[in-house]
C-alpha cells in the first residue's frame, strides 16, 4: 500500500514506518486501489480533493486541525474512509494505516465515544417504544410538534391542518403508545429531547 499526500499539506509526518509520496494535484496522482491518498483541511478546496481522491483510491484520509463531528460527517459522506489529526503521533498515521489495510474505517475515539452513545440511545428508544415504527408521517409530525412543546393550535397551522385534525391524531398516538394524556406520552418516551432527530 502506497500513500500520497499533497506536499504542501502535511510535510513532517515523520512516520518511518509509512513511504509517503508526495504530489501537488490529485489529478497527477496514478495510484492503484489499495493505495491511500491523505487529503488536508488545510486546503480549503478539501471537499472536492475527497471527492476526485475517492476516484482513484478506496482509502482516503482526511487530516483535520481540530476534530470536528460535521466535518468529520462531510468526509465520510463524500467518500474518505479515515478522519485523523493531522499533527498526531506516528503511532496514529501507522494505525489508520492497518485498520484501512485491512478494510475498515477509521475514526478518532473522541468521534467515536459520542457517535456509539448516539446510536445505542436511538436503539434504546426503539426498544422501550416499539411502536414507533408503526406511526404513519403525519403521526410522527404531529408526535415531533409534541416534543416541540406546541400545542394542537401550533401544530395544526405549521402542518396547514385543521385543529379537529391534530387533536384525533394526538388521540391516536396516545393509544398507540399507552399513554392517558400529553405529560404520559412523553414520560412513556423517557428521554425524548433526542426523539426528534429519530423520528
Amino acid at each position: 500500500m502506497k500513500h500520497y499526500i499533497m506536499n504542501t499539506s502535511q510535510k513532517n509526518l515523520g512516520v518511518d514506518a509509512i513511504d509517503w509520496v508526495e504530489f501537488s494535484d490529485i489529478e497527477s496522482v496514478r495510484c492503484e486501489k489499495e493505495d491511500s491518498i491523505w487529503v488536508s483541511t488545510f486546503h480549503k478546496n478539501w471537499r472536492e480533493n475527497i471527492i476526485a481522491a475517492s476516484g482513484k483510491c478506496r482509502n482516503v484520509i482526511l487530516l483535520t486541525f481540530h476534530y470536528d463531528r460535521p466535518e468529520m460527517q462531510t468526509a465520510l459522506l463524500l467518500g474518505a474512509r479515515a478522519y485523523c489529526h493531522a499533527l498526531g503521533q506516528p503511532s496514529l498515521f501507522e494505525s489508520v494505516s492497518r485498520v484501512l489495510k485491512e478494510g475498515g474505517i477509521w475514526v478518532p475515539n473522541e468521534l467515536y465515544v459520542n457517535t456509539t452513545s448516539a446510536v445505542a440511545t436511538t436503539l434504546s428508544l426503539k426498544e422501550k417504544v416499539p411502536e414507533i415504527a408503526t406511526l404513519t408521517a403525519r403521526e410522527r409530525d404531529v408526535l415531533t410538534g409534541i416534543l416541540e412543546g406546541l400545542s394542537n393550535k401550533e401544530i395544526a397551522r405549521n402542518l396547514k391542518l385543521a385543529e379537529r385534525t391534530i387533536k384525533e391524531h394526538v388521540g391516536t398516538l396516545l393509544k398507540k403508545l399507552n399513554a392517558k394524556d400529553r405529560i404520559g406520552l412523553l414520560l412513556s418516551l423517557g428521554e425524548f429531547s433526542h426523539l426528534k432527530d429519530a423520528l
